[in-house]
């Protein structure tokens, strides 16, 4: 029974590991927006958001036209092929444009404001996405405007942009319905999971008697096996998501760097797992009758008896520099009190057991 309460748990643990990134990646608007800030940062992506743009523009505005508006009139001729000739020259404006710290906060806040109304749709407020014909997009059409401006078009006629140009579909209106339900759905499972696998964890070594040690040793590998089974996921899934996406290899290059971006905080929870598995394997080891582990609580167990706040501090320590340093986050604050509580409780246990093999200094 134990042991089907740790294979249980370990599976819940990694449907909850993946739960949470997605709640977190997802729905969460602020790591969206922070995201999003990434990936306008790496060159692979910024070059084919260029592309994009002024793909945009090329396909709304009649470019030669606007230059003919600007050329002298014995070279008005000359306007179709020089703004054939200028589409290369503008990506590479464009792609430079989008370097400068004010184009990029308008990226930010296009996808902040893209991401707020997905979640307000989700939430069941009305009449939203009335101009977006139901539809949830990412309005780049400032964007689009500007490169224009870079080729030297006047603002009138970057300001004829249709209203679609440089709208990117993020959702559409009839996957809405399935999305409200889906993140109903991660919304309730995203904390209660993370409880149900503590709790079975914790029933699991409750009810070993006289093998507890050996179930909290299982109940971190089972931990472990969820951060490592994370991070194999992640590493091959953007592969098989790369290569379905794209056959383009300077696309895939984007490609890949979007992957990994989006999916920073998916390798952070498989990071968190591997710690805290490792760490619960290590209880169960030093608690155990091996050499090693014996005179490691011979040595310490004047100072757990006679000073155990320095035991407790250096506990308290080692928890503060796992989340200071590594990449837990600590907006999941409860998830973390717990785990802070777990650890406080077994180093007491640990004391005890030391107090009582080696109850005078030897």
């Amino acid at each position: 029974m134990p042991w089907a309460l740790v294979v249980l748990a370990t599976v819940i643990g990694l449907t909850s590991a993946l739960n949470v990134w997605v709640k977190r990646q997802a729905l969460s608007t602020d790591h969206w927006t922070n995201a999003s800030s990434q990936l306008l940062e790496n060159d692979e992506i910024r070059g084919a958001l260029s592309i994009y743009l002024v793909d945009q523009l090329y396909e709304n505005v009649d470019v030669a036209a606007g230059l003919e508006q600007r050329l002298p009139p014995r070279f008005k001729g000359l306007a179709p092929p020089l703004a054939s000739a200028l589409q290369d020259v503008a990506v590479r404006r464009a792609n430079r444009l989008l370097g400068r710290p004010r184009v990029q906060e308008l990226w930010r806040q296009a996808n902040r404001r893209a991401h707020q109304l997905f979640i307000g749709v989700l939430d069941g407020k009305k009449n939203l996405l009335v101009s977006t014909d139901g539809n949830v997009v990412l309005d780049l059409r400032s964007l689009v405007a500007q490169v224009g401006a870079q080729l030297g078009l006047s603002g009138k006629l970057a300001e004829k942009l249709p209203p679609d140009a440089g709208q990117i579909t993020i959702m559409r209106g009839n996957q809405l319905n399935a999305a409200r339900k889906t993140v109903k759905t991660i919304r309730v499972l995203s904390y209660l999971l993370f409880f149900v696998v503590i709790g079975l964890y914790a029933l699991a070594v409750y009810l070993a008697r006289g093998r507890r040690r050996r179930l909290l040793m299982a109940a971190g590998v089972g931990v472990l096996l969820v951060g490592l089974i994370v991070l194999v996921v992640r590493r091959y899934a953007g592969d098989y998501l790369v290569s379905a996406l794209t056959t383009n290899n300077d696309d895939k290059h984007a490609v890949t760097a979007a992957w990994a971006i989006g999916t920073q905080l998916l390798r952070n929870t498989g990071i968190n797992a591997v710690v805290y598995g490792l760490a619960i394997i290590f209880a169960g080891w030093i608690a155990g009758p091996s050499r090693l582990a014996t005179w490691g609580r011979r040595v310490s167990a004047p100072t757990m008896r006679e000073h155990p706040v320095v035991i407790y501090g250096l506990v308290a320590v080692a928890l503060f520099l796992v989340l200071i340093s590594g990449p837990t986050d600590g907006q999941r604050i409860y998830p973390l009190l717990i785990l802070f509580a777990l650890a406080f409780a077994g180093t007491e246990v640990l004391r005890r057991q030391t107090e009582r093999e080696f109850p005078t200094r030897t």
